[in-house]
């Protein structure tokens, strides 16, 4: 079965799952017949697709659930951008979190994702709930000025299409963000892609380990996107047992997560570190981007 196969039955079950209209579920001589009618709410920022709703557990699953799952506590969390409340509503399936800060430039997405209630419910209400403090404020700011710190971090920045964006990532703001996490904490970073993006994926995972983290890389298919990464960080190594493997729907398996094919692999030895002296991830994202605009 092929990897295509086997994402396709997820994004099938998350379908059924949400009740689109099933015009058709039939087994003829060879094989199953589904038809579904599916109507999905999107987010897009600049013209850029943020999130769908047909899809959007897989994205959020596996970025917030690993990283909890390793955590030595989980009561304090610190959610850098994320304003559409999708990781929150994942981050609030833990019991034991008492606090959350979750910081976003755009105060318009906050709101947004406050009040229009075919996103209230998306997001379960998650910004409107009284453990949550939002700040609307520069993510880069907020992590350089202050130094309270957080068992579990997840950076959830837009992609390092320009310089100012390529800051997010830097070596300086990793070993801020390393300062800011508890012993036992865990950091995750979404990466981009491997597949499509691997200069840009696998120099924010260098970029994290020259700051002091242990990482290791991750990923998962998002039929939105595609195949998407991601990159844990610890101040200790980091032991992965195959339990990570949460009953959450939509998770991907352990060997699928953390499994990566020869030709992305090959391309690690590529990555460099993007720093406040020497900003190259803005430039990295120009050339994989090329490849598939060409």
């Amino acid at each position: 079965m092929s990897n295509g196969d086997i994402w396709d039955k997820k994004g099938l079950r998350e379908m059924v799952n949400h009740r689109h209209k099933m015009l058709v579920n039939e087994k003829s001589k060879f094989q199953d017949i589904t038809v579904l009618e599916a109507v999905d709410i999107r987010m897009y920022l600049n013209e850029q697709l943020q999130f769908s709703s047909l899809d959007e557990r897989i994205y959020h699953q596996a970025l917030v659930h690993p990283a909890f799952h390793l955590s030595d506590s989980r009561a304090r969390v610190l959610i850098l951008g994320g304003g559409d409340g999708l990781a929150l509503r994942e981050v609030f399936k833990y019991k034991e979190v008492e606090e959350v800060v979750l910081v976003d430039i755009d105060e318009k997405v906050i709101q947004t994702s406050q009040t229009v209630p075919s996103i209230v419910e998306l997001n379960n209400g998650s910004l409107l709930d009284k453990r949550v403090n939002v700040k609307i404020q520069d993510a880069r700011e907020y992590v350089l000025n202050g130094s309270s710190k957080f068992d579990v971090i997840i950076v959830d920045f837009p992609d390092p299409a320009e310089t100012i964006l390529a800051r997010l990532y830097a070596k300086e703001m990793f070993e801020k963000l390393y300062n800011r996490l508890t012993n036992g904490g865990v950091i995750v970073c979404q990466s981009n892609s491997p597949s499509d993006a691997p200069g840009v994926y696998w120099t924010i995972g260098k970029t994290m380990e020259s700051a002091g983290f242990h990482t290791k890389g991750y990923h998962a298919i998002v039929p939105s996107f595609g195949d998407w990464g991601f990159h844990l960080g610890q101040k200790s190594k980091i032991e992965i047992e195959e339990d990570i493997y949460l009953k959450t729907r939509a998770m991907p398996s352990y060997e699928e997560m953390f499994t990566f094919s020869k030709n992305v692999l090959k391309e690690k030895n590529k990555a460099a570190v993007n720093s406040e002296k020497n900003l190259i991830l803005h430039h990295l994202y120009e050339e994989d981007m090329k490849k598939w605009h060409a």
